[in-house]
């Protein structure tokens, strides 16, 4: 054993240290190598929970939101190999898939792929013959009206409509042309038929063609449209000056008396040429009936006896759909020389259009198109000039207004709008009403425009007059019975207009506001005349029933307060009748005490509750064969009524006996026309009408239930 010799000196061990980043990376790298290893053994198909909608979000995406295709057009891409080229040249990748789809089996796919994506192309690029062909592809892979396409719960089937809509909406914009055309695809073109007769529309022309698709609709909060193929369109209706009116004949025109005004006042104050009303004849229905009345084969109101006091909208536009259609779209759509035809459809006379062996629904937007009416029309811009202006309708023609020209068997229905307001303000009723298909292939609406600080019974005459025009120049009520059934739906003022039309006052309405006589009186023949036609009406024989809205029968409390009195002061009235006043206090000799009942002659100081107009109206009953209704709105959910109001009008006030039906509209203010409660009942009261008179091809409809009643015996309706 060797030892080592005390006090020699040991050598030093060797270190063993490394650095620590060494260790660090050492670990990297097993973390690294376990993570390869582990990835290894997992398989290349995961699955993982996701929510509802994220599922639904992946399953509808489309190229019609703007992004990437969908689902569908991207296994069509891979399974052809094309998802590369698609990346790298979009027009390339289609002009391929175009190639490879001939002969395979999968063609119906490859069609619904070449519509999206030509969509999509187009977004990129805005050009219209890329919309036009996804417009193409979409109607190849529906085929419409043909057997093998594809299922109603496929997802592509609505998405493929989406896409034949859209592609022909930036493929034909504003102005629509409907005519024979050739158009350029990407890959060849398209010759397109038009037939010019579609263009003509109950004697009128359908012009300014306008998409809707693009169009936002406020003020209106439902928007209404209706579902299928096509573009849907507005179209601008036109008088057709080429249109002849067929076989007239004479025939006597309605009899009702006619007032000669001077002729100094009469273009001033007086509906259009009062000072020469003519009963001109006219011709009777054609023969085999027809859509139209007699009086006037356009049904616009045109009529010979008609002095323009009635006439549908000079803004009338219509809901239109336009369709391109191709037979044989699939033996068709992959040449490079196309064929098809453009058909133009009007919503209230074709609701779907014969394809094939089929009836396809076409598109419609028809709350754009009554938007579009109102917009042009800008009816809002007299309802306040209206009220402070006497004369603002004056020489204005028409009056009264028809939304579509008049069609044979069609009941008018005519809104009569309250103070300081005009027809606008009936839109979003007139809106849903229209919804109903029975009300809209079965009444007319007109509606009435007025200065409404004119007196009241000056109004009504105004309306009356309008009213026997528009019956005159239609044919009169022998040659279409449905002009017997007219309708009146008056809100506020516009419901004592409108029963100023349903009474027979004989003398009891002039002896209630003058105090006296009318033989009393020394007065010329033009102011007694005057006096005779708006103090002591008649009853219209054509009116049948009669909604009242808002109404104050007896009077507002609110036109009774001095700042609603300094208001009706600023206004000014129109010269016929402050000169009509002024013979009138004239011819009453010695009695001074008139001065105060007929000076005050505008609507505000008759509505006083204090007026002697407003004392003596509702003591005259309606006539006796007319149905009534009343609509009364209450601010809140009161429990008594009788100290109710609407801020306008109390319940008391609106309330009358003798009517078919009341209903009490609770939380609602005064204009209530709008209220979804109001809009209903005055559905079921249009309903109700027709049940009452059934179109004679037609089997009468069930009569609608009437509204629930109270313990006090008037309707009353939920909360609004």
């Amino acid at each position: 054993m060797t030892r080592t010799p005390t006090g020699a000196r040991q050598a030093p061990a060797r270190s063993t240290y490394r650095p620590a980043h060494a260790g660090h990376a050492a670990a990297r790298g097993g973390s690294v190598l376990a993570l390869v290893l582990l990835a290894g053994c997992a398989g290349p198909v995961t699955v993982r929970h996701v929510s509802l909608v994220h599922s639904y979000r992946d399953g509808a995406r489309t190229a019609l939101q703007g992004g990437r295709p969908g689902n569908e057009t991207m296994i069509v891409l891979r399974r052809h190999g094309l998802l590369p080229a698609w990346r790298s040249d979009p027009d390339r990748a289609i002009a391929i898939l175009r190639t490879q789809a001939k002969g395979r089996d999968d063609g119906a796919d490859v069609l619904f792929a070449l519509a999206e994506l030509s969509y999509q192309q187009g977004l990129r690029h805005h050009h219209a013959q890329d919309f036009l062909a996804a417009a193409v592809y979409a109607y190849a892979f529906l085929q419409p009206g043909q057997a093998g396409g594809p299922s109603p719960y496929d997802g592509r089937f609505r998405q493929a409509c989406d896409l034949y809509n859209l592609g022909l909406t930036a493929a034909f914009p504003a102005p629509v042309s409907v005519t024979a055309q050739t158009r350029a695809l990407p890959s060849g073109d398209i010759a397109l038929e038009a037939d010019p007769a579609q263009l003509r529309w109950r004697g009128r022309l359908l012009d300014r063609l306008q998409p809707t698709a693009t169009l936002g609709v406020g003020g209106l909060p439902n928007v209404y449209r209706t579902p299928g193929l096509g573009e849907a369109l507005t179209a601008l209706a036109r008088p057709d000056p080429a249109f002849a009116p067929p076989h007239p004949a004479p025939q006597v025109a309605h009899e009702a008396k006619r007032l000669t005004q001077p002729s100094a006042v009469a273009d001033l104050t007086g509906p259009a040429h009062d000072d020469a009303l003519r009963a001109t004849p006219t011709p009777p229905a054609p023969p085999g009936g027809g859509d139209l009345a007699s009086g006037d084969p356009t049904g616009d109101g045109t009529g010979a006896a008609n002095d323009g006091s009635f006439s549908v909208s000079a803004r009338l536009r219509v809901p239109a759909s336009l369709l391109l259609e191709i037979d044989n779209p699939r033996a068709q759509v992959l040449g490079t020389h196309l064929t098809g035809r453009l058909v133009l459809r009007v919503m209230d006379e074709s609701p779907d259009t014969p394809i094939g062996h089929a009836r396809v629904p076409a598109q419609y937007d028809q709350t754009a198109a009554r938007a579009l009416s109102l917009v042009d029309a800008a009816l809002w811009t007299k309802e306040y000039r209206g009220f402070f202006d006497g004369t603002t309708y004056d020489g204005t023609r028409p009056r009264l207004i028809a939304m579509t020209p008049h069609r044979r068997g069609n009941m008018p229905v005519v809104f009569i709008h309250g103070t300081a307001s005009s027809p606008y303000r009936w839109a979003i009723m007139v809106n849903d009403l229209l919804e109903d298909r029975r009300i809209r292939d079965h009444f007319d609406f007109w509606f009435f425009s007025y200065a409404t600080s004119n007196p009241i019974p000056y109004s009504a005459w105004q309306l009356r007059h309008a009213i026997t025009q528009a019956v005159d120049s239609l044919g009169g009520v022998k040659a279409d019975p449905a002009l017997g059934h007219i309708t009146l739906v008056g809100h506020s003022q516009g419901g004592l207009l409108a029963r100023m039309l349903v009474i027979n006052p004989g003398d009891r309405l002039w002896d209630g506001t003058a105090g006296r006589p009318l033989s009393s009186f020394r007065l010329n023949d033009s102011t007694r005349d005057l006096v005779r036609e708006t103090m002591f009406p008649t009853a219209m024989p054509e009116i049948q029933r009669v909604v009242f809205i808002s109404t104050p029968q007896h009077g507002s409390y609110l036109a009774a307060m001095s700042i609603a009195r300094l208001v009706g002061s600023m206004v000014s009235l129109p010269v016929r009748v402050t000169e009509t006043a002024r013979d009138i206090v004239t011819g009453a000799g010695d009695s001074t005490h008139l001065n105060n009942r007929v000076l005050r002659l505008g609507s505000v100081y008759a509505m006083s509750p204090h007026s002697a107009f407003m004392r003596t109206l509702p003591t005259i009953p309606m006539a006796p064969d007319v149905q009534a209704h009343s609509i009364i709105p209450v601010c809140g959910d009161p429990r008594d009524l009788s100290h109710a109001d609407d801020g306008v009008v109390t319940y008391e006030s609106a309330h009358i006996p003798d009517v078919q039906s009341e209903l009490v509209v609770r939380n609602s203010e005064h204009s209530t026309q709008s209220n979804p409660a109001t809009i209903a009942e005055v559905q079921r009261i249009l309903l109700l009408q027709l049940a009452q008179n059934p179109p004679r091809d037609m089997t009468p409809p069930a009569a609608p239930a009437p509204p629930r009643h109270t313990a006090r015996g008037r309707a009353r309706a939920g909360r609004a």
